[in-house]
C-alpha cells in the first residue's frame, strides 16, 4: 500500500457492462451540443441543451440496484471510516453523523425519474461526509462545467461580512461590487449555504465556506459548478461605490473540451462512449484537472503579486521560491507535479538553497489551495525542512473479511502494483518488515461508532525508504538555515492530503505556527489543513487489485460497477496523531494559531498576505 492524495492514474480493467437501450432522436440534448460543437466550433453550450442530455437517459432500477451492491460491498469491505463517520464531529467542526450502508440501502426503495437524479442523490450521500477522499462520480456527468462569468470574494467591513465581485468577464465595471442578495436572497447567506450543504472536501464549515468562493475549485464553487444549477439564470443583485442597487441577471453557460466533444453526436452515442465506455477514455477526475487548468491559466493563479517581489524559481509549476522585503516564500501549490523524477527533487533542492543564499532569516510557507499528491514528497518535504524529527505518521487498517483477504491473498502471491501490498511499510512499533499476515492484522478490537472491529497493528513506511530520501537530499545539499520558529504556514485550510502531512507534521513534531486566512468571520477558529485521511484509492484499483490475485470472482468481494463511467474514492487506511497517538487526524479539529481575512488589497495581490503572514512569526 502507498499513501496516495487528490490526483491519482486511473487503473483500468474490462468488465462486463450493462447498457441501458437508448432512443436518439434528432433533436436530442446531446444532438443539438454536438451539431453546435462541429457547425460553430464552439465548447460553450445552452443550459438547456445540456440539462436535456443529461437527463436524456432514464432511470434503471436494475443498474440502480447493483450500483447501490456494489457501493455497499466496497465502502463495507475497505473504507476505513466506515464506523469512526458514524460519531459526531469534534467542536470546530460542521457534519452530521451517518450510517453511509444503512442510508444506500434507503436508496434501493427509492424511485427516479432519471439516471442523473439517481446518481446525483448518491453523490450527494458521499458528499455529506465531509470527506475530501471520498466521492462518488459519473463520467455520464461531469463532462461539462457551468458558469455564470462572474466570480467571488468575501471581506469584513464594518464588521459585516460582505460578499463582493472578485471578476466579471462580461462587464468589469461590476469588479470590487458588493453582492447584496443572489435571487432575491441576502448574498451571504447563500455562499454559507451552499458552502454548508453543497462543498465537501473539508469538515470546518470555515474552509468550505473558501471553497464556495473560490472558483479554481470547480464541482464544489459557487461560481462554476459542475451538477445542473436549478435554474437556467441567476440574478445578483449589485451595490457599487455604495450607490442604488440593481440587478444583474446571468444565464447559466455549459462549457468542456474537445477531447468529450469528440467523443459523441447523440444520446445513444454519448451513453456508450462515455457513460459506459468499454474502457475510460478520459476520467472525471482527469476533466477536473483540465477544466482547472483552463481557469487557472487565465487568471495567473500561481502567483499573483507586486513586481518587487524577485522570484528564486518555479519549478514544475507546483513549488514557487520568492523573496519578498527581508522573507522568503515557499508557495507549495501540489506534491503531484507533472512530472517527478531526480532532476524534479534536484530542482527543488537548489530552490530551497537559492532562497537560503538570500540571506532571508524568516519563511512563509504558503500552502493554500494545495489538494494533495504523492507520498514520496510528503517524506522529503518534512526531511528536507525538518530533519531531526521522524517524517511520518503511523496508521492501521481495518481489518473486514475482505481486507484480510485480499492482504492474506497478496502476501503470498506477490504481484506487482497491488494496493493491498504491504512489502513497503514495516511494524510502527519494531520497525521491522512483515514476516506473516499475522504479523500486520495482529489482535487490535477498537470500538467506533457503537460497532467494535478489528484493526491492524500500527504501520509505519520502511526505513529503507526513509533512508533513501534523505540519502538523497545530504548528496545535492548541506542543511537548511531554517528553525522551525524561523517558519509560519499559511493556508486557507485548503491544504489536503498530502499536504495536510506536511502541515500537520511540522506542527505537531516541531511546533511550527500557523494561520489561517478566509472562512466565516462569526466562528471564532479555522483549520489550517484539511482531510489528512489516508490513502486514497479508486475502486477501479480495487477492482484491479483483486483481478490480479484470483478474487475478482470471490463471493466477499465488491462486483465492479454496472457502468464503467462509475467509480468511487475513498481512503483505505486511517492515520494517528503525534501528540495523542490514539487521535485519528481525519476527525481532529486543527485550528490555525492565528488568524486573517480577506480585504480588497490582499485578495488580488497574494504578496500583502504572505507580508501579514512574516510579520507573525515569532508572535505568541
Amino acid at each position: 500500500m502507498k499513501f496516495y492524495g487528490v490526483f491519482f492514474i486511473f487503473l483500468f480493467v474490462n468488465v462486463k457492462s450493462y447498457i441501458i437501450p437508448q432512443e436518439a432522436p434528432a433533436n436530442s440534448g446531446c444532438a443539438r451540443i454536438h451539431h453546435e460543437f462541429i457547425t460553430k466550433q464552439t465548447t460553450n453550450f445552452s443550459y438547456i441543451d445540456v440539462k436535456d442530455c443529461y437527463e436524456s437517459f432514464p432511470f434503471d432500477k436494475d443498474v440502480a440496484s447493483k450500483t447501490i451492491d456494489t457501493l455497499t460491498d466496497l465502502i463495507g469491505g475497505f473504507y476505513s471510516f466506515l464506523d469512526k463517520a458514524k460519531e459526531p464531529p469534534q467542536p470546530g467542526f460542521d457534519f452530521r453523523p451517518i450510517d453511509l450502508i444503512a442510508e444506500l440501502n434507503v436508496f434501493r426503495k427509492k424511485s427516479f425519474k432519471t439516471l442523473y437524479d439517481f446518481t446525483t442523490g448518491v453523490k450527494h450521500l458521499f458528499n455529506e461526509l465531509k470527506d475530501g477522499h471520498a466521492d462518488f462520480s459519473s463520467n455520464c456527468f461531469t463532462t461539462f462545467a457551468f458558469y455564470t462569468n462572474m466570480t467571488f470574494y468575501s471581506v469584513i467591513d464594518n464588521r459585516k461580512q460582505k460578499i463582493k465581485v472578485f471578476d466579471d468577464t462580461i462587464d468589469r465595471s461590476n469588479i470590487d461590487c458588493e453582492v447584496t442578495h443572489i435571487d432575491g436572497q441576502e448574498a451571504f447567506q447563500v455562499i454559507s449555504e451552499y458552502a454548508k450543504n453543497s462543498v465537501y472536501a473539508s469538515r470546518d464549515l470555515g474552509v468550505r465556506f473558501n471553497m464556495a468562493l473560490d472558483f479554481s475549485y470547480k464541482e464544489i464553487s459557487f461560481a462554476i459548478r459542475y451538477e445542473i444549477p436549478k435554474k437556467p439564470d441567476i440574478t445578483y443583485t449589485l451595490q457599487c461605490n455604495n450607490d442604488k442597487e440593481f440587478d444583474v441577471k446571468r444565464n447559466w453557460i455549459a462549457f468542456s473540451n474537445s477531447a468529450f466533444l469528440n467523443n459523441f453526436n447523440d444520446s445513444k452515442t454519448y451513453f456508450d462512449n462515455i457513460c459506459n465506455p468499454i474502457q475510460q477514455p478520459v476520467s472525471s477526475n482527469s476533466n477536473f484537472r483540465e477544466i482547472t487548468n483552463i481557469f487557472n491559466n487565465a487568471n495567473g493563479l500561481l502567483i499573483e503579486r507586486d513586481q518587487s517581489v524577485t522570484t528564486i524559481g518555479i519549478v514544475e509549476n507546483s513549488v514557487g521560491f520568492f523573496k519578498v522585503e527581508d522573507f522568503g516564500v515557499v508557495k507549495i501549490l501540489t506534491e503531484a507535479p507533472a512530472v517527478l523524477n531526480d532532476a524534479t527533487f534536484e530542482n527543488l533542492i537548489q530552490g530551497f538553497k537559492g532562497l537560503a543564499n538570500t540571506g532571508v532569516k524568516k519563511v512563509v510557507l504558503d500552502l493554500s489551495d494545495n489538494g494533495g499528491g504523492y507520498p514520496t514528497l510528503i517524506l522529503f518535504f518534512n526531511i528536507l525542512l525538518f530533519p531531526n524529527t521522524y517524517p511520518s505518521y503511523d496508521f492501521d487498517i481495518r481489518i473486514s473479511e475482505q481486507m484480510k483477504l485480499a492482504i492474506t491473498k497478496q502476501f503470498k502471491l506477490a504481484t506487482l502494483d497491488n494496493i493491498f501490498d504491504m512489502k513497503d511499510y514495516v511494524n510502527a512499533k519494531t520497525h521491522s518488515n512483515f514476516t506473516s499476515v499475522d504479523d500486520i492484522f495482529g489482535n487490535n478490537i477498537y470500538t467506533r461508532g457503537g460497532v467494535k472491529e478489528n484493526y491492524s497493528n500500527k504501520i509505519a513506511a520502511s526505513d529503507s525508504d526513509l533512508k533513501k530520501i534523505s540519502q538523497l537530499i545530504q548528496s545535492l545539499t548541506t542543511p537548511l538555515p531554517w528553525k522551525p520558529e524561523d517558519y509560519i504556514i499559511l493556508t486557507n485550510g485548503y491544504c489536503g492530503s498530502a499536504c495536510a502531512f506536511i502541515s500537520q507534521h511540522a506542527v505537531e513534531f516541531n511546533n511550527v505556527t500557523t494561520v489561517a486566512v478566509g472562512g466565516i468571520a462569526s466562528n471564532p477558529s479555522l483549520s489550517y489543513s484539511s482531510f489528512p485521511g489516508g490513502e486514497m484509492v479508486y475502486s477501479n484499483q480495487i477492482f484491479d487489485s483483486l483481478d490480479k490475485l484470483g478474487l475478482l470472482n470471490n463471493t466477499l468481494m465488491p462486483k465492479p460497477f454496472p457502468l464503467n463511467g462509475m467509480s468511487i474514492t475513498f481512503p483505505i487506511n486511517e492515520v494517528y496523531g503525534k501528540i495523542n497517538l490514539d487521535e485519528i487526524l481525519e476527525f481532529a479539529f486543527r485550528p490555525a494559531n492565528f488568524r486573517l481575512f480577506y480585504d480588497d488589497q490582499n485578495i488580488r495581490n497574494i504578496s500583502i498576505l504572505w507580508s501579514q503572514a512574516a510579520a507573525l512569526i515569532g508572535s505568541k
